[in-house]
C-alpha cells in the first residue's frame, strides 16, 4: 500500500486566486502591439445623393455621385464600403427606396441592418453657375451627425466628379488613422500600421502622448485628456502589418518615443508642428566686405609723445 506525502504549506484562498488572475490580465493588457487586435476597417454605407437644381434631368445622377464616393473611399484602402448590390437588396427587403432616406433616424436604422458604423448622405445643388456638393457623416450608434462637409465652385466649367473627389478627401480626413510606435531606431520608427490599414508611402503621422486628465470640477467626470504632440513622421516603407517612417520633425531630441500614439496628420497639423519645432540657431558669418567695413570704422588711437 502506497502512501502519499501530504503537501505542506497554506492553501491559497479563493480571494488570493482572483487577485492573481486579475494581475495577470493587467500585465497582458500592457504588452505591446503583438497582443493588440488587428486593425479593423471602418464600415461605411454611402446612400444616393439628393439632386437639387439643374441636374434633375438625369434620374440616375444621385446614384452616380454615390458611386464616385464609393470608388474614392475604396481606393483609400482603409474603409470597408458596403457594396451597392447588398445595399439595394436590404432596401428592397425593408420596402424603402434610397431616395426616401432623408432623416437621421431612417439612415441610422438602415446602417444597423447593414452592420455599418457610418452612413454618408448628401445633396448636389446647382443654381445658375454655382455647383455645390454637401455631405453629412452619420454615426449609426448614436443616430447623430458627427461631421458635415461642403465644397463649392462658382465656375460653370467645374466638373461634378472633381468636386466629389475633393469632398471625399475632406471626409477621409474626418477619420484619421491611429496606431502606436512599436520601435525607434535613431531617426526612424516602426508603426503597427501597414497595408491592411491603408498606409502608403509619403503619408505623415503626428506622434503624441497623453497629458493631464481634465475633469469636471463638481462631478469629477473625465471630460477630456490633454494630448501633447511630440513630432511628425513620414512613411518611407510599408509592409503588410507594419510600416517604417522617418522622423521629419521633433519637438526636442528624443521626444518621439517607443509606445507613443500616432495619428495621420493634415496639412494644418503639419504646419503647426513646423511652427512648434525648435529652430537651430543661425550661424552669422561676416562677409569679407563686412569685415573691411568694420575695420574702416574702427577708431585709431594715437598716443601723444611725452616729454
Amino acid at each position: 500500500m502506497k502512501y502519499f506525502k501530504k503537501q505542506e504549506g497554506p492553501i491559497p484562498s479563493p480571494k488570493a486566486v482572483i487577485v492573481l488572475i486579475l494581475a495577470a490580465l493587467f500585465v497582458l493588457a500592457l504588452l505591446p502591439s503583438a497582443a493588440r487586435a488587428e486593425f479593423k476597417k471602418t464600415k461605411i454605407a454611402v446612400l444616393d445623393f439628393q439632386i437639387q437644381g439643374g441636374r434633375n434631368d438625369n434620374p440616375d445622377m444621385g446614384k452616380i455621385v454615390a458611386e464616385w464616393f464609393i470608388t474614392a473611399l475604396v481606393q483609400e484602402g482603409r474603409f470597408d464600403v458596403i457594396e451597392r448590390r447588398l445595399l439595394e437588396k436590404v432596401l428592397q427587403e425593408q420596402k424603402i427606396g434610397v431616395s426616401g432616406i432623408v432623416d437621421e433616424s431612417s439612415a441610422s436604422k438602415l446602417g444597423k441592418v447593414l452592420g455599418a458604423k457610418i452612413v454618408i448622405t448628401g445633396t448636389v445643388l446647382e443654381f445658375q453657375n454655382v455647383l455645390e456638393v454637401n455631405a453629412r457623416i452619420l454615426e449609426v450608434e448614436s443616430s447623430s451627425i458627427i461631421a458635415a462637409e461642403s465644397v463649392k465652385s462658382s465656375s460653370g466649367a467645374a466638373r461634378l466628379e472633381d468636386l466629389v473627389v475633393e469632398m471625399s478627401q475632406k471626409i477621409i480626413k474626418d477619420f484619421p488613422l491611429e496606431g502606436y510606435i512599436a520601435q525607434r531606431n535613431e531617426k526612424s520608427v516602426l508603426l503597427d500600421l501597414g497595408q491592411r490599414a491603408g498606409i502608403r508611402k509619403g503619408m505623415r503621422f503626428i506622434a503624441y502622448k497623453e497629458g493631464r486628465v481634465i475633469k469636471h470640477p463638481k462631478t469629477g467626470e473625465i471630460l477630456d485628456i490633454e494630448t501633447i504632440e511630440t513630432g511628425e513622421i513620414e512613411i518611407v516603407d510599408v509592409n503588410t502589418k507594419t510600416s517604417t517612417g522617418t522622423i521629419v520633425k521633433e519637438l526636442a531630441p528624443g521626444a518621439v518615443e517607443y509606445g507613443m500614439m500616432v495619428r495621420s496628420s493634415t496639412r494644418e497639423q503639419s504646419m503647426r508642428m513646423e511652427e512648434a519645432a525648435p529652430r537651430e540657431p543661425v550661424r552669422q558669418e561676416r562677409t569679407r566686405e563686412e569685415q573691411e567695413k568694420k575695420k574702416s570704422e574702427r577708431k585709431t588711437i594715437i598716443l601723444a609723445p611725452t616729454f
